[in-house]
């Protein structure tokens, strides 16, 4: 299987599914300039111990045979598949040889070597530095987003849109690079189909010039060789008219991000939205806030969590991968959380855990809300002073309501004068009590009518209405 294609879209989203095929890209490069420097050494040996050649020129054969040229896409084209079996075939042209090689090796090093070591240098070596940027860039761009995200809501407005501009010129920073790098990539993975290529090829011609021995190996591989010539110089002419279209859809990508008329949460189309969140967590020491690259799927109400560190580019070792089903999402009341851009999720199978989530801006978490249809928290003023705190009912106290509903309509028909009785205010407080703390609401048996009579349960609803309506 080939190597997955990198595509602007997906380096704007920055997700770990980009960064896995990104680093796919980076070891075949690494592996192209090991094989690169393996070939050179060959040949060096060929230069430094002459009695040795014909054993040299195996190895080296065996070298070219072995070597696997890898191409961007599950399907290569007819100019790639040639290109991609050319060393194959050079491999068995140079084991064809085993005659004296004195003339070919007063101008392998210049015709071989230093092409090769070139190539190495200047454009993988091009590639190791942009890598060095742009995860540079990325450490940079993480850190100034957790200092921006970690900003109290106490700050003065002033300060914090000045956080807003220098973020965003930190994010812009940040896909620059990224861009950058994937192109560069790009073109280092197109140009070695003719470059480094069309060296070996050269050097294959040396061997068919200087030995008449050789003469008629030549004329058997030379229409392959010609052929390889001929789509060679088709790759290349393809490269350098389709290097500015992608130069310019580069800079359109990043005209367009400025511009935000394109969310990256929504490109990846199997998923409603993804993308980087915050997750409160509580530790011996303290809360924490740890990043998660999450996607929900809105058709079966799947969310996933994946622990990701994008400036390791590794996934986080002490947590794992955790998915649910969503039963509610609602916004966090901004005076109840020390942080902005805040909003509660609650699974279907864990009703009594309740996740505490920060989005990477106020835009970010309206998006994420209208993806999971959230609501926003009830707010239901109690008649206290006007300089009192508002106080609602949260999800807890909601849910002690419905099973107070569930039982009086179970019950009511075997009652004589539910709705006149008025049940004891010192078991109505303890209800109460028990109901609204939710560790104690799920033990309570609702179904057992000596525990709870049914008037307790009516005034309990009562008296709640009569509290917050």
């Amino acid at each position: 299987m080939g190597l997955f294609p990198l595509e602007f879209t997906d380096c704007l989203q920055d997700s770990p599914y980009f960064r896995d095929s990104l680093h796919s890209h980076e070891k075949e490069l690494e592996r192209t300039s090991n094989n690169i420097k393996e070939l050179v050494k060959e040949v060096k040996n060929l230069l430094q111990a002459a009695k040795h050649l014909s054993n040299a020129q195996r190895r080296l054969s065996q070298r070219l045979t072995d070597f696997k040229f890898e191409c961007i896409g599950n399907n290569q084209t007819e100019d790639e598949m040639v290109i991609a079996n050319s060393l194959r075939e050079f491999g068995k042209l140079i084991a064809a040889i085993e005659d004296e090689k004195d003339r070919l090796l007063d101008r392998a090093y210049e015709q071989f070597i230093i092409p090769l070591e070139n190539f190495r240098k200047e454009h993988i070596g091009a590639v190791k530095e942009r890598k060095k940027k742009f995860e540079k860039q990325t450490a940079k761009f993480c850190a100034s987003q957790e200092k921006y995200l970690g900003l109290s809501t106490k700050k003065q407005d002033t300060l914090l849109q000045e956080a807003d501009a220098s973020l965003e010129l930190e994010r812009r920073d940040f896909i620059r690079a990224g861009l950058e790098y994937v192109c560069l990539i790009q073109e280092v993975q197109e140009r070695k189909k003719f470059e480094f290529v069309e060296t070996l090829l050269g050097f294959m011609y040396s061997w068919l010039t200087f030995y008449h021995s050789s003469h008629e190996v030549a004329k058997d591989h030379k229409p392959h060789m010609t052929e390889l010539q001929s789509r060679i110089q088709t790759t290349r002419d393809h490269f350098n008219a389709s290097r500015e279209d992608i130069r310019s859809l580069m800079s359109k990508m990043l005209e367009v991000r400025q511009s935000k008329t394109v969310d990256p949460g929504i490109l990846n189309k199997m998923f409603t939205r993804s993308g980087y969140l915050f997750l409160m967590e509580k530790k011996a020491l303290g809360t924490t806030w740890n990043k998660f690259y999450c996607h929900y799927q809105r058709e079966g109400r799947l969310f996933c969590m994946i622990p990701y560190n994008q400036a390791t580019g590794k996934m986080m070792s002490t947590q794992s991968t955790e998915s649910f089903r969503l039963k509610t999402c609602m916004r966090r009341i901004s005076d109840s959380i020390d942080k902005r851009f805040c909003f509660d999720i609650t699974p279907e199978d864990k009703s009594s855990s309740i996740y505490t989530f920060q989005a990477l801006s106020e835009e970010d978490r309206s998006l994420w809300m209208d993806a999971m249809d959230g609501k926003e928290p009830m707010y239901v003023h109690a008649p206290k002073p006007s300089n009192a705190h508002q106080t609602f009912l949260d999800q807890s106290g909601f849910e002690f309501v419905t099973r107070c509903f569930q039982t009086l309509e179970n019950r009511g028909l075997d009652d004589q004068g539910l709705y006149r009785v008025v049940g004891v205010a010192s078991k109505v407080t303890k209800l109460l009590s028990a109901g609204l703390d939710k560790k104690r609401s799920e033990k309570m048996n609702f179904d057992e009518p000596l525990e709870w009579e049914t008037k307790n349960y009516h005034q309990c609803c009562q008296d709640l209405f009569e509290k917050f309506a």
